[in-house]
């Protein structure tokens, strides 16, 4: 019975992912949990597929075991009881859930399998692409290359050909050839020494800005070592402001204390005096 009610609720999970990838929206959250589910569990080996295969096979069997009863039932001749009428509406019933269930987890196995493949096939395609692209973007700077490559040697050859009767002239002009070439080295040596000056001077920006940073951080330092130390002479000079006016209300008060003692000894010898009149 329970197995039953497993099933039962199993059938109403897969036809609800049925309902949801026929929906519009259903494509996107199919492509999203078929992703997800190649990233967790893609592998072959993997505890889930083991689990699905465990499973199919259970139903698969529960599904032949209920096929078998119900024709085991219908085609005996003999006239059934209410008993068994009542254990082969039960098998009836039990074969079309496990059938339902079976059809559908085939039918998800299936769509899953093909969306995992659909999704490898993009992922192989895009790479393709890129390759294509970056293929595509080498030859046309090689083809670039040629055209001027080819230029270049076609104005070589039109100015070796040009006057081609005059070995004077074509010694000119190889002449100015090598020394254009020359100049090309030269310029390609100055350059490599501009590049190399450069980079000297990039190092030496580099140092100068990590000494600069480290000066700056030692200045920092130092100011708020000051700002700490101003807060402390501040705080002193608010201490011993309020020390001397301890001292100034100590001293105000020492001198009121001795008025007064000076007040009670005159009212002693006052008393002392009228006292003596009186005996």
């Amino acid at each position: 019975m329970l197995l039953n009610t497993a099933l039962f609720y199993m059938m109403l999970t897969e036809a609800a992912i049925c309902l949801v990838l026929s929906l519009p929206v259903g494509q996107w959250l199919s492509h999203a949990a078929v992703s997800f589910l190649m990233r967790a569990i893609g592998r072959r080996d993997s505890l889930a597929n083991t689990v699905a295969t465990v499973v199919l096979a259970l139903v698969s069997l529960l599904f032949l075991s209920d096929v078998s009863t119900v024709y085991k039932h219908h085609s005996s001749d003999e006239v059934l009881g209410d008993g068994l009428r009542v254990r082969l509406l039960t098998a009836q019933r039990d074969m079309y859930i496990t059938g339902f269930c079976l059809f559908l987890f085939l039918l998800l196995r299936l769509v899953y399998i093909a969306l995992a493949t659909n999704l490898r096939l993009e992922k192989s395609l895009e790479a393709m692409t890129k390759q294509a692209e970056g293929a595509a973007s080498g030859y046309t700077s090689l083809l670039e290359e040629n055209e001027c490559l080819t230029k270049q040697t076609h104005k070589l050859h039109a100015l070796l050909d040009d006057g081609s009767g005059n070995d004077d002239a074509k010694g000119s002009k190889v002449d100015v050839l090598a020394r254009l070439v020359q100049e090309n080295a030269d310029l390609e040596e100055q350059v490599r020494a501009a590049a190399d000056k450069r980079t000297k001077a990039e190092n030496e920006v580099a140092a100068v800005t990590k000494q600069a940073e480290g000066q700056s951080a030692a200045f920092m330092t130092l100011l708020e070592e000051k700002q700490t130390l101003d807060k402390q002479l501040e705080t002193a000079a608010s201490q011993r402001s309020q020390l001397e006016r301890q001292r100034e209300e100590i001293a105000t008060l020492t001198a009121e204390r001795d008025a007064l003692k000076s007040q009670i000894h005159d009212y002693d010898f006052m008393f002392a005096e009228a006292k003596k009149k009186a005996e």
